[in-house]
């Protein structure tokens, strides 16, 4: 195995190494709240619950499919790819992700097969399924080719894709659902995947004009690296937006549309805490060896917490008022499991920096068998209170999938996060889910 694709240190780090991608995770996150805030608003309004419904179980189709899909190229590539010499990088970064590529045909081309028999036999509308299929396929390629991008230390690309797709889809379904109803809103999902894969194609074209060919001899244990990652990428997809497939699964329209709001704004705040640490592990990746890496982590993590908790705990406050005023009358009943589902965004940056430090570690299973039980606890709770709940079942099964998560994986992941923080996250979360329900 040559040591040039080794998982180590290749020099020293400094502090800015550090600053550039978290200022640029940042901003992207601060474009992506700007359209977060009218896809949590004016679609759910334009379209009513029982629609919106319909829209958001396509959505998250595809955002757990493309996670399962991408195989954990994320981390694989900015844990391997900054081991490597400098002037091989680039051939490296290009050489992995063609390979994640050609190992993504055979399981879609399986995964159509099967949406075309479950569209032959009725148990889902076959536009709808072309739709969701397609925006599959789009959001993988332009995973991928932005993986290869973040692997090399530019977070750029990265950081502004979803503020892009966010944007387009917005246009795209306020343009197609007056024009063909849910189904046209559907179809916007393609579009925006279609945006998505464009800026990729720009941003990344000088990697794959350019970069050397070189020969991919990486560690024996990479490989599998790469498919445990996608295995917790995608439970801990399912846990946290498998509420509104559960709702649409176990309850009605309507009330997959209020678990969908709820559940996609809690999101929202979430995906906001764990692209900071996601932008950073190539820079930490370079640092793990000094022993920098994981104190920085338990740093960036309670200064996230210190900053979360109290939004979310003002947020529950102003829900009452603000979910009738903002989203209408009909979205009235979902205020109920919006504290459930906030609660979740209290527990974020422990489990981001969980993730991240069992990645450094080179141990991945640790997260997945965390995922794994925050998954198995969320089915169980679901099967339970959705039926009898509705939204605020759905909401409170991704609580508890995601406390479950975060408690495994403390202990997965012995030593990675302080007990203050530990304490903190857990009794800040149980408050702010507390709180709300009783108030």
């Amino acid at each position: 195995m040559p040591e040039s694709v080794r998982a180590g240190p290749r020099g020293t780090s400094s502090a800015s190494d550090l600053r550039r991608p978290v200022v640029a995770g940042v901003l992207g996150k601060v474009a992506e709240a700007a359209t977060l805030v009218l896809l949590a608003t004016v679609v759910p309004r334009l379209l009513g619950p029982a629609d919106y419904g319909r829209l958001s179980v396509a959505l998250t189709l595809v955002a757990v499919g493309s996670v399962a899909m991408t195989l954990g190229g994320a981390t694989l590539l900015a844990r391997y790819v900054p081991a490597a010499p400098p002037e091989q990088r680039r051939g490296l970064a290009r050489a992995l992700t063609l390979r994640l590529a050609r190992n993504r045909i055979a399981p879609f081309v399986l995964l159509t097969l099967v949406g075309a028999v479950l569209a032959a036999g009725g148990w889902f509308p076959p536009r709808e399924t072309v739709w969701v299929l397609l925006a599959l396929a789009l959001n993988v390629v332009a995973t991928l080719a932005l993986q290869a991008d973040l692997g090399l230390g530019r977070a750029g690309a990265w950081s502004a894709r979803f503020p892009v797709q966010n944007a387009v889809l917005i246009a795209a379904v306020v343009a197609l659902y007056g024009a063909a109803g849910v189904d046209g809103a559907i179809a916007g999902v393609t579009v925006a995947g279609a945006a998505g894969l464009a800026l990729a194609a720009a941003t990344t074209a000088p990697l794959w004009r350019t970069a050397p060919r070189v020969p991919v001899d990486l560690p024996p244990d990479a490989a599998r690296f790469g498919l445990v990652a996608a295995g917790t990428g995608a439970l801990t997809q399912f846990v946290q937006r498998g509420g509104v497939v559960a709702a649409a699964a176990l309850s009605t329209d309507e009330e997959t549309g209020h678990a969908a709001v709820a559940i996609g704004v809690a999101l929202a705040a979430t995906y906001a805490v764990a692209q900071v640490f996601v932008v950073t592990l190539p820079a930490l990746s370079a640092r793990q060896a000094e022993g920098a890496a994981e104190p920085a982590l338990r740093r960036l993590a309670g200064v996230l917490l210190a900053a979360v908790l109290p939004a979310m705990a003002l947020a529950v406050l102003a829900i009452g008022v603000a979910v009738p005023l903002v989203l209408g009358a009909a979205y009235t009943d979902a205020v109920v499991a919006f504290p459930l589902a906030l609660a979740t965004v209290v527990l974020a940056p422990l489990n981001a920096l969980l993730l991240q430090a069992a990645a450094l570690r080179l141990r991945p299973v640790a997260t997945l068998t965390a995922a794994a039980a925050g998954a198995a606890v969320f089915v169980g709770v679901a099967v339970l209170a959705v039926p009898v709940w509705g939204a605020a079942g759905a909401a409170g099964a991704a609580l508890a999938g995601t406390t479950a998560a975060a408690v495994a994986g403390v202990v997965a992941v012995p030593g990675a996060a302080g007990w203050r923080l530990v304490t903190a996250s857990l009794v800040g979360a149980a408050a702010v889910a507390g709180w709300g329900v009783l108030a």
